[in-house]
Order: structure tokens, then C-alpha cells, then sequence
């Protein structure tokens, strides 16, 4: 049989203002074992001196596969983002936020993923330890990776726990390690809710990205992740990696995890997700509306009118939710 070379991928890393992390967050795409890439990083006009911080770090590596563009505005999430994709080409891509970290399997583990005899996903998503400022681990996972998040701490009043998913402690390193696991689940269901953790968590297809990536970089400052992700798995669904191949940091800055880690569901956020859900769900309608013709020639008619309907429910079920929820609290 002739050999089959593997496809090049493209990683996009977006930086504003974060001097501290962005080194670490370069360095952990530099140590892939996966050495066939591209990746430019973005910087969304920082004020800080993270564009000399990314520069030192480029100069310290010398490695061609590394380019840096400075943005003369503030385009927000979505526009840096646009910028990178314009930047590269390769057939599959990654991004990653400048705060998180990569495993140096991640690029290997998630193309592995893809190339699965089974079932060609739109995109793959894998579990996340948590990591302060530090470097410290605060959990080892989230609770809700691949679970329906209303259902996932129902009956755990005595759970059991699977001993494989608990750590071996190296306490002379000051280090912890889990064993691995058969990890795939295949996420065909066309819903909208979160099961997943970030962004810097997925690899896509970029046929699939050019699809539905948000052609409106001001309304998509922030949250960008949850309009391309859902519409990612309405269009094509995602394989789920239960391993956590990425550290995604605390640091008391983050844009929308704002809250400690208290421990049980890991609330990480303060806002009131409600309106952002239904904001981004009208947002999803009005594109694929409006871009009937594009969004029909790539899914066909039937699937495109079936995605139509599924988000015009998921909109009516989350009007009816929160009545439901302010009439309790009136009660």
C-alpha cells in the first residue's frame, strides 16, 4: 500500500495583555511530539509588554514554524482569531488561549482522534486538568466533560469512584500522574448545551470552521467559543477525548471563569449565561437565515432545515426555562 502522509495543522493563539502566560502557553505548542505544524500568534494590540515577551520567546526558539502578527487595534476574540485563520492554511486547526497549556501529546492524541475509521467529526475535544497562576493543580478534571450538565450530580449522594481516576502522587517530584483509559465517545446529538471545556481544547476541521465561523467581529468580542462550537455540532458533531490533554488556567483574570474553585459543580463563572445563550442562539438563526444558500449548498436541504428547527426549539426552551425559574423564586 502506497503511504499515506498525515495533514499539516495550523494552530491560532490569540494574546491580549498576558505578559505572564504567553512564554509558557508558545513553549507548550514548541514541545508537541506532533512536529509537522504551523502556528502564528496573534497579538490583540496588548497594552502590556506581552509583544516583547512573545518576541524573546520567538528568538529564543528559532524556529520557522513560529510567526507573530501585531494587530495596530483592539479587534477583540473573534477578530484576532479571523486574522489567524487568514495567516494559515493547513487542513486542520487548533486554538489556543495565551493563559492554557498544552500537553506535548495534544496535537498527536486529537489527530489520532480524527482519523478514526469510524466516524469523520467535525472536531475533537478533550478533558482539562485546572491550573492556577502557579502552575498548581486545583482539579484534575471537569465534572461535566461529555455529560448533560442538568443530570450530572443527580443520585451522587454516595458514588462510587473509579480508583484508575484518582492520581498516583510522585512526592518526591511534587508531581501527579493518572492512568489511561479507552477515552473516545462519539457526540452525534444535535443539542445545545455544553458539554466541553474551551476552545483550547478542540481541533477542527477547517472546512468546518469556514462554515460557521461568526462573520461579525464586534458582536463576537467575547464567547466567540460558544457560537462556533454549537454550530460545529449541529453541523458535523465532535469525538470527546476523556483524558485531559491541556491545563486550563485560573488566574484570577480570566474573562468569563471569574470564580474560585469551591470544589462540587464547579461553578467558575458569575455571569448569567441565560442571556448570553439566547443571544447567541438569535445571532446563530439570523447567519444561517441569511446565509441560507451557503449553509444549504454545504449541509443539503434536509439537514440544514432540521438544524433550523432544533435551534428555534433550543430558543423557545430557554425562554420557557427562565420563566420557570423566576416564577420558583417568586413562589
Amino acid at each position: 500500500m502506497t503511504e499515506i502522509r498525515l495533514p499539516r495543522i495550523s494552530v491560532v493563539v490569540t494574546c491580549y495583555n498576558c505578559r505572564d502566560y504567553i512564554a509558557a502557553a508558545i513553549r507548550s505548542v514548541a514541545q508537541q511530539s506532533l512536529r509537522d505544524f504551523e502556528c502564528v500568534i496573534v497579538d490583540d494590540a496588548s497594552t502590556d509588554d506581552s509583544v516583547a515577551v512573545v518576541e524573546q520567546t520567538l528568538a529564543e526558539l528559532a524556529d520557522s514554524r513560529f510567526r507573530h502578527i501585531r494587530l495596530d487595534r483592539n479587534v477583540g476574540q473573534t477578530g484576532a482569531t479571523r486574522r489567524g485563520l487568514a495567516e494559515t492554511n493547513a487542513m486542520f486547526v487548533c486554538f489556543l488561549d495565551s493563559d492554557d497549556l498544552w500537553n506535548p501529546d495534544f496535537l498527536e492524541r486529537h489527530l489520532a482522534a480524527h482519523l478514526n475509521e469510524s466516524y469523520a467529526v467535525g472536531f475533537t475535544a478533550c478533558n482539562a486538568r485546572l491550573i492556577n497562576g502557579q502552575d498548581e493543580l486545583i482539579a484534575g478534571g471537569m465534572y461535566w466533560f461529555g455529560k448533560d450538565r442538568a443530570r450530572a450530580d443527580r443520585d451522587l449522594a454516595f458514588a462510587a469512584l473509579d480508583a484508575s481516576r484518582v492520581p498516583k502522587l510522585d512526592v518526591a517530584r511534587g508531581t501527579a500522574g493518572w492512568e489511561s483509559h479507552t477515552p473516545y465517545h462519539l457526540y452525534t446529538k444535535r443539542v445545545v448545551h455544553w458539554v466541553w471545556v474551551s476552545t483550547s481544547s478542540m481541533m477542527f476541521r477547517r472546512s468546518l470552521i469556514n462554515l460557521v465561523f461568526p462573520e461579525d467581529d464586534e458582536a463576537f468580542r467575547l464567547h466567540m467559543d460558544f457560537y462556533v462550537v454549537v454550530m460545529a455540532q449541529m453541523v458535523a458533531g465532535s469525538l470527546l477525548i476523556d483524558n485531559a490533554l491541556y491545563s486550563y488556567r485560573l488566574h484570577g483574570r480570566n474573562g468569563a471563569a471569574d470564580n474560585p474553585v469551591l470544589g462540587g459543580r464547579l461553578h467558575l463563572s458569575s455571569r448569567n449565561w441565560g442571556n448570553t445563550y439566547s443571544t447567541m442562539l438569535d445571532r446563530m438563526l439570523s447567519a444561517m437565515t441569511r446565509e441560507e444558500e451557503r449553509f444549504v449548498t454545504a449541509l443539503g436541504d434536509r439537514q440544514y432545515r432540521r438544524m433550523v428547527l432544533r435551534m428555534r426549539a433550543a430558543r423557545a426552551n430557554l425562554v420557557v426555562g427562565w420563566a420557570l425559574t423566576i416564577r420558583s423564586w417568586l413562589i
